[in-house]
């Protein structure tokens, strides 16, 4: 391979080199590059143990260094540098007893997962696959390095890695690593559903997102993972349009309960969003919604709604084309815009605050709303002052 560049990592290889230590780009990054696509990290394994690396740059962070793992920032962006290393036991299938740094680059590539994980590229742009990843790559297959159970055993995550994968690069899962997958799923309960729902989180941000979980009920893994998997089918051709929120929304609708938003301890947030989404298709499977509707709910609440409504019914709703524009029809988008509040009211009627304030408001905005009552201040009064016999 000619000689690549590879930004501040590039530097970092450059100063490790000099100072007479091996350096390369594992992971992702080697595998984004031979799949041409731009990769999101650049991260460098090195011979150097992880005090002689602090040693040779003038600025750094230990964000792990107990396991090899240390920040450059000597650069225009920080580089992890992460030593050669081996691992021990992992007796609660989800970290390693122990880790030992060596100096042999093959030690290092062979604990990686899978193939297409575990190729490194020298500074010289030299590819280094000691386990045909590339090959692998051109066939579009996920496998594991070794022995297949091994590794999953190691680390039960692995097994959602290996689906997620396929879910970002449409790829296969080989046929031993499938079966070593269904073999130790049971170690799955072992991992904590955080890492879980980060790897779902993932797969929802994926361009075939049904393939994951085809792929979870296929093998039987479905028995192991928090949620309902009855509905795989209507994940086909779904795509998230905003962001993961967009998936734990659409797996909400398709068992009409907010159940998994709990199982996997999702954000107070992506509940909020699972909840607004749903009341949303609620409304468009009725027909159309009306104006305080389309006030109360925001456009991503739409959208979202909208998504999961062409593939669950597939067919377009009929206000598919035309919702966001009615939404931005509407004379007003917040409640603020209303030119009274309630302590004008007050003042207009003499009267305390009360029950009475918050009906008064609530049909004032939905007047706005239907264009029965001009947002003016003093068209306000008056229609108060008539309605209200004040």
């Amino acid at each position: 391979m000619t000689e690549l560049t590879w930004g501040a990592a590039q530097n970092v290889m450059t100063v490790l080199e000099e100072n007479g230590f091996e350096a390369v780009i594992v992971g992702g990054a080697v595998r984004d590059h031979l799949l041409h696509k731009k990769p999101n990290d650049v991260d460098v394994a090195t011979s150097a143990l992880p005090q002689q690396v602090k040693s040779v740059f003038k600025k750094t962070i230990d964000v792990g260094i107990e396991h090899g793992t240390v920040l450059i920032v000597d650069f225009d962006e920080p580089v992890e540098v992460t030593t050669f290393r081996t691992e021990g036991t992992y007796s609660d299938h989800r970290r390693p007893d122990e880790v030992q740094f060596v100096r042999s680059l093959a030690e290092d590539l062979k604990r990686r997962d899978f193939t297409i994980n575990a190729m490194a590229i020298r500074p010289d742009g030299t590819l280094v696959d000691l386990f045909g990843g590339q090959n692998d790559l051109d066939k579009r297959l996920i496998k594991a390095v070794g022995e297949a159970e091994e590794r999953f055993s190691e680390d039960a995550l692995r097994i959602i890695r290996a689906i997620r994968f396929s879910a970002q690069l449409d790829f296969k899962i080989e046929e031993k690593t499938a079966l070593a997958m269904t073999k130790t799923a049971d170690f799955l309960q072992d991992i904590a559903v955080e890492r879980l729902k980060a790897e779902f989180d993932k797969i929802f941000l994926s361009a075939h997102i049904y393939n994951a979980m085809r792929i979870i009920e296929q093998y039987t893994i479905v028995k192991k993972l928090p949620g309902d998997y009855d509905h795989v089918s209507k994940w086909l051709n779904f795509q998230s349009i905003s962001d993961a929120k967009s998936g734990w929304a659409h797996w909400c609708i398709l068992t009409n309960s907010r159940e998994v938003l709990s199982l996997f301890k999702c954000s107070n947030d992506e509940k909020l969003f699972a909840k607004q989404v749903m009341q949303c298709y609620e409304i468009l499977l009725t027909g159309a919604p009306t104006k305080l509707e389309l006030f109360q709910l925001d456009e991503d609440c739409w959208l979202n709604a909208l998504n999961s409504y062409t593939i669950i019914q597939g067919n377009e709703h009929e206000l598919a084309q035309s919702i966001l524009k009615l939404k931005a029809e509407l004379p007003i988008h917040n409640k603020n815009e209303i030119q009274v509040d309630g302590k004008q009211l007050m003042q207009w009627s003499g009267r305390k605050g009360g029950p009475w304030l918050r009906e008064v408001l609530d049909e004032i905005l939905i007047k706005v709303l239907e264009k029965e009552l001009p947002n003016d201040e003093q068209m306000i009064k008056e229609w108060f002052t008539d309605e209200w016999n004040v």
